[in-house]
């Protein structure tokens, strides 16, 4: 094992003493072909107060995986056709709902009532909206779920709204 850790520092150091990479102090790591791990890529694997053998075989197994997935990729890339390869209307499709989901979130944190009474609990339970005998708890959240969808609906009519009067669109 004490040899293993040894040859994987030399490997380390070695490799890192290598120029090229997305600055002049950042180091090569490992290379797959025509990609470059970089010494800055490893920060989010390593953290304060990790003893240096727990570094060394998070660093290792890091690297190992980056390498496996780049020839996954390479090997992927060569065999699967290329018009099948073109991902730009999913990737689209992905980033605006990643925006939208990002945006929602934020105005649900600043404009959602999170605070549910007891009265209110109560209320709902004697309409007969939520079954009698149900946890506190998990009726104050199937309010809270409510009250989150009324405003994600409330804000899409307003920005429709919005869209209509400043003529935004057009329907063909």
């Amino acid at each position: 094992m004490r040899r293993f850790v040894i040859g994987l520092v030399l490997v380390l150091a070695f490799i890192s003493c290598q120029n090229g990479g997305k600055d002049n102090n950042d180091r090569v790591v490992a290379s797959v072909y025509d990609k470059k791990l970089y010494q800055s890529d490893l920060q989010d694997v390593l953290y304060e107060g990790i003893s240096r053998s727990d570094s060394i075989v998070r660093t290792k197994a890091f690297i190992d995986n980056w390498i496996r997935r780049q020839l996954l990729i390479h090997e992927a890339e060569n065999t699967i056709d290329a018009s099948e390869l073109d991902f730009s209307k999913q990737m689209e499709d992905y980033r605006n709902s990643l925006i939208i989901f990002k945006y929602e979130s934020e105005m649900i944190e600043k404009n959602l009532d999170t605070v549910v009474s007891d009265e209110e609990i109560a209320k709902y339970v004697a309409d007969g909206s939520i079954p009698e005998g149900m946890e506190t708890e998990a009726i104050r959240s199937i309010i809270l779920n409510m009250r989150k969808k009324e405003l994600i609906e409330k804000m899409n009519k307003s920005l429709y709204n919005k869209a209509v009067k400043e003529r935004v669109f057009t329907i063909y």
